[in-house]
């Protein structure tokens, strides 16, 4: 368990799930440090103080005003995200020890923003999106901890839409078209050959899960789902072949490659 400023320290956009809840972090930071008086204001030092582990012998609680003062400004810059108290996340998470949540494309959200100060957040976020700019991306959150917002939370990718590309599938239909001259008595576009190599973008949104679906059923799902802000897009390339088919006589059928789904669920893995 460790304090670090935001703005000045190493901090890499992973840490960033780790951060603890302000009001637990104030009084763990009470619990493991006190304030020494550090030579003429020192860099580091706060209000001419430094933190320093407690050697078990030391207390927080003070009747110096100074040290009152001082200690109050820390807990004002814990309360705006200035100084964090980071720790590594447990696998009993209840969703009020760690604040923020990355979901499974890198991005950090705040898993109760009515809980918690607006500048408070805003900091953070901003923070967080500079240390992308430097590091890249992180890998999601793993927890046991289920979030779930206005903005984020399990679900499933609903197919919207399918972009046929008309402009290229013309050309290779025109190709389609010349060798098929030669099946006489057969009328074109009457066989999925006619249409081999044509292409599509399979369009889908990540959607809330379905009201329809029973409460056990979506309690099983939303533990194993991955976590995504709603409304994210995604388009899975297709193109038009002949492939195996369990399902059609003769072992082969033509069909969209890769076979998607238009409702598909998404997995932690």
């Amino acid at each position: 368990m460790e304090l670090y400023d935001l703005l000045n320290d190493y901090i890499r956009p992973k840490d960033f799930e780790n951060i603890i809840d302000p009001l637990q972090a104030k009084r763990r930071i009470k619990e493991i440090f006190h304030l020494e008086k550090s030579l003429g204001g020192m860099v580091g030092s706060l209000n001419g103080y430094i933190l320093k582990r407690n050697d078990g012998l030391r207390s927080y609680y003070s009747y110096d005003l100074y040290d009152q003062s001082s200690w109050s400004k820390l807990d004002s810059d814990i309360d705006r995200g200035l100084l964090i108290l980071l720790d590594l996340r447990r696998d009993a998470d209840d969703g009020y020890r760690y604040p923020f949540f990355i979901s499974e494309n890198g991005e950090l959200f705040c898993v109760n923003d009515a809980v918690y100060d607006s500048l408070f957040i805003k900091n953070i976020l901003i923070s967080f999106s500079m240390k992308v700019l430097a590091y890249g991306k992180p890998s999601p959150t793993r927890s046991n901890f289920v979030p779930l917002t206005r903005e984020y939370g399990p679900g499933y990718w609903q197919t919207t839409d399918n972009d046929y590309h008309a402009l290229l599938n013309v050309g290779v239909m025109a190709i389609n078209r010349a060798t098929s001259m030669g099946d006489e008595g057969r009328p074109f576009m009457s066989e999925g050959k006619d249409f081999m190599n044509t292409i599509r973008d399979k369009i889908q949104i990540w959607s809330p899960l379905s009201e329809y679906i029973d409460n056990e059923n979506k309690e099983i799902i939303s533990n194993r789902s991955v976590i995504r802000r709603y409304g994210e897009q995604r388009e899975i390339p297709q193109r038009y072949l002949e492939s195996d088919d369990v399902w059609a006589a003769e072992g082969k059928s033509w069909h969209w490659i890769p076979t998607i789904s238009d409702e598909c669920y998404e997995f932690k893995k």
